[in-house]
């Protein structure tokens, strides 16, 4: 049975939007230019590597093995949809009244910043986390758009990351803070769904 391209893109929507509105490009670059931007192009080209690749294993590795970690500590779908709700909720909160994402704590750059708190628990955060695991129940058609969503929002953060100074010299840091602060928006919407979808669950007895 051939899948038509329209239905075949709207379901890899579903799956791309609330990763790219919960991991938030935006927010990261903000949060990257704060940390970075004062140091040399190639240390900040290392940064940018390893916070791209550590970011995009750690959720690929959640997005494989979640389940089985759930399943081995007895946690519920239902459970964690309603956990990464919160989390989501706590997130989309900081993200509209700050206009940006939570940052560490801490004034020196190290070497690894781009492992810790970049790769996570910016990128790769309890909400990212959280949400890989859910969208991975949805068949084998959202085990391949989860894994192509997370190849495509980490090739955008390597180019906002990459182009940082540029993207920001050209838009302006108010606008991203406005952009960010709608994705937050949305952010609580998603939230909201995920706290309706365990209740389903519950009530309907697949939890």
């Amino acid at each position: 049975m051939i899948v038509p391209l329209s239905f075949a893109i709207t379901e890899f929507l579903k799956v791309f939007i609330p990763l790219f509105v919960v991991i938030d490009p935006f927010g990261a670059m903000l949060v990257f230019m704060t940390m970075a931007g004062s140091l040399e192009t190639h240390e900040r080209r290392v940064i940018t590597a390893d916070a791209v690749i550590y970011g995009f294993i750690i959720l690929v590795f959640f997005a494989l093995f979640g389940n089985e970690l759930l399943y081995f500590f007895g946690i519920s779908i239902a459970a964690i949809e309603i956990a990464g709700g919160i989390i989501l909720l706590i997130m989309s909160v900081q993200m509209v009244r700050e206009g940006d994402r939570p940052k560490s704590a801490g004034g020196n750059v190290e070497r690894d910043v781009g492992i810790v708190p970049l790769a996570t628990p910016l990128l790769a955060g309890p909400g990212a986390i959280s949400l890989v695991i859910i969208l991975m129940n949805g068949g084998l058609s959202h085990f391949v758009f989860t894994i192509v969503s997370l190849i495509v929002v980490f090739g955008i953060i390597f180019l906002f990351f990459t182009f940082s100074d540029r993207i920001l010299r050209l838009v302006g840091e108010k606008a991203l803070k406005v952009v960010t602060r709608v994705l937050g928006i949305l952010v609580a919407g998603f939230a909201i769904q995920y706290f309706l979808d365990a209740i389903t669950l519950i009530y309907t007895g697949l939890a």
